[in-house]
């Protein structure tokens, strides 16, 4: 009797009380923890309701707004850890580390956008490129990770990528990375700004520069949850910690029709998203201008965000560095970019965001070609 009453019980909290304050309750925008934007109220029209766009919207709405959401998230990746299933939403825990699996490459793509770097570069012969790969935490802790996952190598796409190249310089930082004990952050997918600083290095070197050492070294957040934690809401794994390299040079920061005096934004450690600290954040065009630096020595950085933390190093020695993500450039913006007018091209991507990287291939406009 008790079990049956508790049934009829959870049935209508199911059925009926739940429902009703997901459609009835306070709403969010944004979940910071998971790093989205949740969807809105659907549109009830003839035609939303006769293509079922309606219908499709409110399965959304209330798949984003459900009450006590997060909380049954982590539940849910609970148990299925519990009963054995270690990768969820493509994130793998490790050894205190939440590490994003790099499998089921699909060198059709990867074909397509090296293509179009020999391209651009083909029309730019006489203007040094050089490309850049960055490897991510899977790499780093290959040798203990299970056999069953079925990864992809890191190094050997690497190889890959370095062999299709043509008259392009290739920069092979792994090794410098792999040496550094916090080269990954725990919560998130990019690099540490430790790790960074060692990569440069390496390639300070390969770009025929002395690298600079006069970097004091400040920890500006121990709170960082990243990307990695918003899509497992994993509440196990330690937070992790933001390093700067700062130097007296004086920058000039340039985005969209806004300047700033810094490559560091602080108000961005009050937030979820506290990788944006560096260069705040990911942009189409952003320009750099290093007012220590009299001569003009300018450099182009085709990039994805694992540039934000390593350019800071690389804008101590060139007088202007122009930064261009493909995944935030319009047509129109691409083509006002020329990189002959520059004394040389980097192209810095990790491997993973390289491998999947739809919008690659508008960088054969630059220059308005």
């Amino acid at each position: 009797m008790k079990t049956r009453v508790l049934r009829v019980i959870l049935f209508f909290l199911a059925i009926i009380i739940i429902p009703v304050f997901t459609l009835f309750g306070e709403k969010e925008t944004v979940s910071y923890n998971e790093n989205k934007t949740l969807a809105e109220f659907p549109e009830l029209t003839l035609g939303s309701w006769k293509s079922r766009s309606f219908m499709n919207g409110m399965a959304d709405y209330f798949s984003d707004h459900f009450v006590l959401r997060e909380d049954f998230i982590r539940v849910k990746n609970k148990i299925e850890t519990l009963i054995g299933k270690n990768e969820i939403n493509g994130v793998f825990e490790h050894n205190g580390s939440l590490i994003q699996t790099f499998k089921d490459i699909d060198y059709t793509l990867t074909d397509r956008n090296l293509s179009s770097l020999n391209k651009l570069k083909a029309k730019n012969p006489d203007t040094p490129f050089y490309f850049m790969p960055i490897i991510t935490a899977q790499e780093k802790f290959k040798d203990s990770l299970p056999s069953y996952l079925n990864l992809d190598s890191e190094s050997e796409y690497i190889e890959y990528c370095f062999s299709k190249l043509k008259e392009i310089k290739s920069i092979d930082v792994s090794r410098e990375i792999c040496s550094v004990d916090y080269g990954f952050y725990r919560t998130d997918h990019h690099w540490t700004t430790d790790a960074a600083y060692h990569a440069y290095l390496k390639a300070s070197k390969e770009l025929g520069l002395i690298p600079y050492d006069n970097f004091e070294i400040k920890t500006v957040t121990n709170e960082f949850k990243g990307t990695l934690y918003s899509k497992t809401l994993n509440e196990n794994i330690e937070l992790d910690s933001i390093n700067v390299y700062e130097t007296d040079t004086k920058f000039k920061l340039s985005v969209k029709n806004d300047v700033f005096d810094s490559l560091y934004f602080n108000e961005y450690l009050k937030e979820k998203d506290k990788y944006s600290f560096f260069l705040s954040g990911n942009h189409g065009i952003i320009t750099i201008e290093n007012t220590n630096i009299n001569i003009s020595k300018e450099l182009l950085i085709i990039k994805d965000s694992y540039a934000n933390c390593f350019v800071p190093f690389l804008a101590e020695h060139y007088s202007k560095i122009t930064l261009v993500d493909p995944r935030y450039c319009s047509h129109t913006q691409i083509k006002e970019i020329t990189p002959s007018d520059y004394d040389g091209v980097l192209v810095l991507f990790n491997v993973s965001g390289f491998s999947q990287e739809q919008n690659f291939a508008l960088i054969e406009f630059m220059g308005g070609k």
